[in-house]
Order: structure tokens, then sequence, then C-alpha cells
């Protein structure tokens, strides 16, 4: 049975490696007759969790911005991929702030079990710069709101000048291929 797949691209920079593997996947998921809902916080303003409780009396939250129509898109998705450039030895901040505005579907528990993939991308080689993202998708994504792995993909060393990003394609999309 085709899924409905949000896929959230954390970087704020388009066209660039993130967007690329998000794409790829997307494609992947598609050929399966997925539907995919990409919001890219490129461009958009999020703001980040004010604590303000009017989730818990209001709905899904008391701010009105760029945020709101991916509520919607949210609590109907089957699987939600998130997507984040390493900045700073962490996701993005904009990737962040959407985590962190989710808090009020979790606390209206309009979140019903979904799966969900990872896509990282780091200009450092090593391991260890992509080692915080993956413990806090494991840590928040995996452990705390109880969603499936259903895997990650991380391209690291993108800042070579000999990186090529086409195996990291054919990973995204091949992930996607396997949604079904």
């Amino acid at each position: 049975m085709a899924k409905h797949i949000v896929v959230i691209d954390g970087s704020p920079r388009k066209g660039r490696n993130t967007d690329s593997l998000c794409n790829a996947f997307i494609e992947g998921a598609e050929k399966n007759g997925n539907t995919v809902y990409k919001f890219s916080v490129s461009g958009k303003k999020i703001n980040g969790c004010i604590h303000c409780m009017g989730c818990y009396n209001n709905g899904p939250c008391a701010q009105k911005d760029d945020m709101i129509p991916l509520y919607d898109e949210l609590e109907k998705a089957d699987m939600v991929v998130l997507a984040s450039p390493i900045y700073f030895w962490h996701i993005t901040s904009q990737l962040k702030a959407v985590i962190d505005r989710m808090y009020a579907m979790y606390v209206a528990k309009r979140f019903k079990p979904k799966d969900t993939a990872f896509i990282v991308v780091s200009g450092g080689a090593d391991h260890s710069n992509v080692e915080e993202a993956l413990s806090f998708y494991h840590n928040v994504v995996i452990k705390r709101l109880h969603w499936n792995d259903k895997g990650v993909i991380e391209a690291t060393g993108t800042s070579s000048d000999s990186f090529d990003l086409t195996p990291y394609l054919e990973k995204a999309r091949a992930l996607g291929e396997s949604i079904k």
C-alpha cells in the first residue's frame, strides 16, 4: 500500500547536497506510488518553540508562521524523513526549530506511529562530525517518539575537492524505492 511521506529538508540552501539527496529519495519513493510532500526550511520563517503551552489548550500551536501548513502533512504522514547538513557538529537550527515545534502535535497526541529516515550531510570526512546529529536522531526520533527507523544516509567529506555525490544519490534513491 502506498504511503504518504513527508520529507523535511533542513538546509537553508536550495540546490545543494542535502536538497539533491532529498530529491533522489523522493524520486525513488514515488516510483512505488508513494505520495511525497517536501518541506524545505529554505526561505521559510519558522520560530522556535516558546513553550507558551498554547498547544495544550487551543490546538497545534499558538504561533502563526510557515510551520502551520506542515502540521496537517505531519499528522497524515506514514513516514517522515529528516534531512540536514551538519553545522557546528549538529543539525541546522532551522531543522531543530521544526522538530521543537512538533512538540505541539506530541502533547496533543496527534502523532500515530511513523516510519522515519535521516539524511545527514557533512563537509568533514570523519564520522565524528555527524555523531551528535545521529545521537539526537536516535535518542529523540527513534527512542522518545517511538518511530521506526528505515535507514540513514550519511554523506561525509562533501568539502573535499574530490567529493562525488553520485554514490550517495544512488543510496538515497534506493532507500526511497525500499519504501512500500
